[in-house]
């Protein structure tokens, strides 16, 4: 027997590495495929996966955000009234919300002779022939020709006249209440910054809007109270 274990002891030394280093090998990938699992099902069960609602549309801060369109355009037809919706209406001015309330004013007057070609549409969207989208429409136009007198509406102080790449030609006149009332396409304006206006008294000539240019020569007036468009329509007919 110690013959035999001097003379395969090295075999048998070797033989019981082998063993000891394959039980070994077996038991650490156990313990590597239990934890793989215990890490998979804690990843399932404590895991909430968020996915973002929808997609938010940014558009450029010049351009109105999209809107639904209506099913049907409406028509170019003009109105004699201070009705709501119709076709070919831009937004008017910057900032500030649609509402239908009228400044209490006692001394008003139309700025031009022409009957009104499209009305105040408060918080409804109108189409715009110019523009090609749907948007509210926050003035009044009135329909005239080229080098009609424009006339202020309201008394009170020219508190700008300025040119707008979307209005044309704007002069805004600042009543007594602090509402500003706003003319949108009046070319060769005869007043200036500072200057005092009467209801009726000349401030220039009907020209063009380039933002309403598919509407045909027209003012487009606008009354702003506080942040809030009113109609100025009903300021007019009071």
């Amino acid at each position: 027997m110690k013959a035999f274990f001097r003379e395969k002891g090295l075999y048998l030394i070797c033989l019981g590495l082998v063993l000891a280093a394959t039980v070994t090998s077996i038991w650490a990938i156990r313990n590597v495929v239990r934890g793989v699992e215990e890490l998979g099902n804690t990843t399932q069960e404590g895991t909430t996966w968020n996915q973002p609602d929808a997609a938010v549309n940014n558009p450029a801060s010049d351009v109105p955000q999209s809107t639904p369109k209506p099913s049907e355009a409406p028509s170019a037809s003009s109105s004699s009234s201070g009705a709501s919706s119709q076709s070919a209406a831009v937004q008017g001015g910057s900032g500030g919300s649609a509402a239908s309330s009228a400044p209490s004013a006692s001394s008003f007057t139309a700025p031009v002779d022409g009957e009104i070609a499209l009305a105040f549409s408060g918080d409804d969207l109108v189409y715009s022939r110019t523009l090609g989208d749907w948007r509210t429409h926050n003035g009044v136009d009135y329909a005239c020709k080229t080098g009609d007198g424009v006339r202020a509406s309201a008394s009170g102080t020219v508190s700008a006249v300025y040119s707008d790449a979307l209005w044309g030609s704007v002069v805004e006149v600042t009543d007594g209440s602090g509402n500003v009332w706003k003319y949108c396409g009046v070319s060769e304006p005869t007043v200036e910054t500072g200057d005092k206006v009467k209801a009726g008294d000349g401030i220039g000539r009907a020209g063009s809007i380039p933002s309403e240019s598919a509407d045909g020569v027209h003012i487009h007036l606008e009354c702003l109270q506080g942040d809030t468009w009113v109609d100025p329509a009903k300021a007019l007919a009071g």
